[in-house]
């Protein structure tokens, strides 16, 4: 197995807890068989061997099919509605796909089988001789495609991502759908964020194991997934929670393998559930968490810091503050976290007074074989409020309305 040294800016080598030896893993998936896999003989598919000049988009044909072996399509291979793109099991494909942000031409698009894109050979933004502004960037990201309806990623693998990986811009519309299954994601550099589901997203049975933040909680749904944290991210990050058209986003059934950070301060990332001073809006009471498992027993960071300012330790200058607007609403409900920060870091409410955290729902919560029920469980300040635990039971709910120290119980 290849071992990367990992440089800045792109990469990180900020010095952690460990030193030692690379630790390598062997990471197998199962995948379901592909029932409608291209046949090179069809006349509507182009198979391109390794080393061919890669096709107009204008061609006869309606699939591309990257022969075993390996392809360089090189940085922004633009792809096109109305067609297919195929990488079997035995083709690893170096470049990444986009469409320019051209929204007229991001329909009826399906990427799939068990082969890998990779972004090996593509430099971090930061990387190249000339700094790449923040606005170009998204031709870096292996898949960025505007204006997806009937879109469809599947099967693949996206390995080394030099940014953000899978980007699909649509606003909600469950009756042009935009779906990801089955995709496994390894990334290292800083940026190499997982997937950022939009508006439209159905996100189900995919692997993401994230140098940076894993998902942006968006969509029309995130179920069954498995999500490894292991340099700076979040698994789930509400950064855009004010944003969410979906009357009823549920992310649910997912396992957390590694929730940890390599920055051995308070930081803003290594969370399992956050919101870590930016955006702006008001947002939550559409959103759910449901049947999340958090099996690291070493976390470094603690799993949930909820903070419109940030970090909370700063109040009243924070590195980052959210715009105006409350969050609440959000439910937690049959969540398992296996440990605590092992460096001490307690969970954290911390609102301010234009972006208050107030009627949120912690259902069955556990935490190191704690269930949450009180608001004595959380690091706050005055501006959270109406926190609710319900325990196992059921027969209990404790409610705080203030952030103080005091705790009221009654029975449902």
């Amino acid at each position: 197995m290849q071992t990367r040294i990992k440089r800045e800016p792109g990469g990180w080598n900020r010095q952690s807890h460990y030193s030692g030896p690379p630790i390598h893993t062997l990471t197998i998936f199962a995948n379901p068989v592909l029932t409608d896999k291209p046949d090179p003989a069809d006349p509507s598919v182009l198979v391109v061997q390794p080393g061919d000049r890669l096709p107009q988009h204008d061609g006869p044909w309606t699939t591309l099919y990257f022969a075993p072996g390996v392809h360089d399509i090189g940085r922004g291979f633009k792809v096109h509605k109305d067609r297919n793109y195929y990488i079997p099991g035995d083709a690893i494909v170096y470049g990444s796909f986009n469409n320019r942000k051209d929204f007229s031409d991001g329909a009826n698009i399906r990427i799939f089988g068990h082969g890998t894109l990779s972004g090996e050979r593509i430099n971090h933004p930061r990387d190249e001789s000339l700094p790449v502004p923040e606005e170009d960037r998204w031709q870096y990201n292996p898949i960025d495609i505007a204006g997806p309806a009937k879109t469809y990623i599947e099967g693949i693998t996206i390995a080394d991502s030099a940014h953000h990986s899978l980007m699909l811009y649509a606003g909600y519309n469950p009756e042009l759908p935009v779906d990801v299954s089955w995709v496994k994601i390894f990334t290292w550099r800083g940026n190499g964020d997982g997937i950022n589901p939009f508006g439209n997203l159905l996100v189900e049975d995919s692997f993401i194991r994230a140098a940076d933040d894993s998902f942006y909680v968006n969509g029309r749904g995130i179920r069954r997934c498995v999500i490894w944290n292991d340099v700076n991210g979040s698994a789930f990050l509400m950064t855009a929670i004010s944003g969410i058209q979906n009357p009823d986003l549920v992310i649910e059934d997912c396992d957390v393998l590694y929730n940890r950070s390599i920055f051995t301060e308070n930081s803003r990332g290594g969370h399992v559930f956050a919101i870590r001073g930016e955006g702006r809006g008001a947002g939550g009471s559409n959103v759910t968490f449901r049947n999340i498992r958090v099996h690291d027993p070493y976390a470094t960071q603690p799993p949930i810091a909820l903070e419109t300012g940030a970090p909370y330790f700063k109040d009243p200058n924070y590195d980052y503050v959210r715009g105006p607007g409350d969050i609440s609403g959000i439910r937690f409900e049959d969540i398992t976290i296996e440990s605590q920060s092992i460096l001490g870091y307690p969970n954290t409410l911390w609102g301010t007074s234009d972006a208050r955290i107030r009627s949120l729902i912690f259902e069955k919560v556990s935490i190191a074989g704690e269930f949450l029920d009180s608001i004595d469980d959380f690091t706050r300040n005055s501006f959270v409020s109406e926190i609710d635990f319900l325990l196992p039971d059921l027969d209990t709910r404790f409610v705080n309305q203030s952030g103080d120290n005091s705790r009221e119980s009654r029975s449902n």
